[in-house]
């Protein structure tokens, strides 16, 4: 068995056998789980918050805009009357 472990090819084979079965056991355990639900779920709500944020900043964008023309309008209206 100790002659079986020194040849670096077989050392390599076992460690990467070992890292595969943790990682295996790793992925399929409760805390990755819960760690991947909580991911995306902050991800959904990231996407939330700025899909609030741009309908706010269109909302604002078009109320500048309606102020803009009316103003606009008035000072037209305005200058025809004087």
């Amino acid at each position: 068995m100790k002659n079986f472990l020194k040849d670096e090819k077989t050392r390599y084979f076992a460690i990467g056998v070992l890292a595969a079965t943790a990682g295996v056991k790793f992925l399929k355990s409760r805390v990755f789980h819960d760690g991947c639900v909580k991911a995306v779920a902050g991800g959904m709500k990231l996407r939330e918050d700025a899909a609030a944020s741009l309908t706010k900043i269109k909302e604002d964008a078009e109320d500048i805009r309606f102020d803009e023309k009316a103003e606009a309008a008035c000072v037209e209206n305005c200058g025809k009357e004087a």
